[in-house]
Order: C-alpha cells, then structure tokens, then sequence
C-alpha cells in the first residue's frame, strides 16, 4: 500500500511512501531532495463485523 507525503522542504505531494517496507528513500521531484523514511512502527489488527456493517449504513446517511 502506498500514500502520498508532504515534502519537508517545498510542501508538495510528489513523492510515495510504500507502507509495506521499513526503510527507503523517496525524491521529491520538484525540489530534487532525496528522504529517508524509516517505519517507527506497525500495527495490525483485525476489522470487525459489525464494524464494517456500521461504515456500509453510515455512508449512505
């Protein structure tokens, strides 16, 4: 899975973090800097039920 981020230096949304890999580096393309990104954590859980019911009737409110 992967996400947009913010470059720190000009605050475009040009670069991708793979949520799947620990460690990587990602270049902005406007700026031409270069980011190191480490995952300082993850965590895993299970989506209920009666959770996922209660998305599917609140979005069609």
């Amino acid at each position: 899975m992967k996400c947009p981020v913010q470059c720190f230096e000009c605050g475009t949304f040009s670069m991708e973090l793979d949520l799947s890999q620990d460690h990587q580096h990602i270049a902005c393309e406007r700026c031409e800097r270069i980011w190191c990104a480490v995952c300082l954590g993850r965590v895993e859980f299970t989506v209920s039920e009666e959770w996922l019911k209660q998305q599917r009737v609140a979005h069609l409110n």
